[in-house]
């Protein structure tokens, strides 16, 4: 299985699949690469770049508290391992936090940003609750609950569930609560008009309490593209996995198409 050496204390499970135009996935917490098992189809048309965080799946633990710029720093020595110079970087929920950090601290990385649920700041209460309940489930050591609260939130199919929960019972408590508490305080929407590349949020229909987060990024950011999907929930990467990846087929198409010629005239250069 491949593993990455980010720090002498940090190694993070990945696994790649496809050619192309590069895009990593960001789990939320206490879960795992695999709640993007219906992306992995995209692997067809794109370099497909999985991974667990530190702390999660089959990724170590490491010794350091995680912060949203420390996972940010580790998803850029990630791809400086396996020789990524720029990608789009597509995370889910609070997964969504690492790529934004990630954009704004190498943007010379970041070819496009898709964020699923994505919030520039939590400032409501219903995320709010959730995050606080796993965090009280994490402080006494019931990562098994947690799990299973994402698993049955995640499937789409029975299998999934089990699948989901077997991964993402793996996560570590410690690492899992600083998660939570990290992206609960994280605030990056004084920094928005800072993303000058192409950003697409995919909100489901009836997730109306975060529907308000596209707000800041279409004001900071005018190139922003706001989709909803007709009776989606925030779960949208494993619940609604065919209109979200048709979405993300189309959103990345020119970008796809500038990378491809650009790759081309790096050949020729260097032939």
């Amino acid at each position: 299985m491949p593993y990455a050496a980010i720090r002498e204390d940090l190694s993070l499970y990945y696994h790649v699949k496809g050619e192309g135009l590069p895009i990593v996935f960001i789990h939320p917490f206490v879960m795992g690469h695999n709640v993007f098992k219906h992306q992995e189809p995209l692997a067809d048309r794109y370099k497909t770049i999985f991974y667990d965080l530190a702390g999660h799946g089959q990724s170590s633990k490491g010794t350091s508290p995680l912060s949203i710029e420390l996972l940010a720093e580790d998803l850029k020595k990630l791809l400086d391992q396996i020789g990524i110079e720029k990608a789009v970087v597509c995370g889910y929920s609070h997964g969504g936090l690492v790529a934004q950090e990630f954009a704004l601290t190498y943007p010379e990385r970041t070819l496009a940003i898709i964020l699923s649920g994505g919030f520039s700041e939590i400032n409501n209460l219903t995320p709010k609750v959730f995050i606080k309940s796993v965090m009280a489930l994490a402080k006494i050591r019931q990562i098994g609950l947690a799990a299973k609260l994402q698993a049955k939130l995640n499937k789409c199919f029975p299998e999934d569930e089990k699948e989901i929960y077997e991964y993402a019972r793996k996560s570590d408590a410690a690492r899992s609560y600083e998660f939570c508490k990290t992206g609960l305080h994280y605030k990056s929407t004084n920094a928005l008009h800072r993303l000058n590349m192409p950003i697409l949020l995919v909100y489901g229909s009836l997730e109306k309490p975060m529907h308000h987060y596209r707000i800041p990024f279409q004001q900071a950011a005018p190139q922003t593209e706001v989709v909803y999907i007709q009776n989606g929930t925030h779960q949208i990467p494993p619940r609604s996995f065919s209109e979200f990846n048709a979405l993300v087929d189309r959103f990345l198409q020119p970008i796809k198409e500038r990378y491809m010629q650009e790759q081309k005239k790096k050949e020729t250069e260097f032939s």
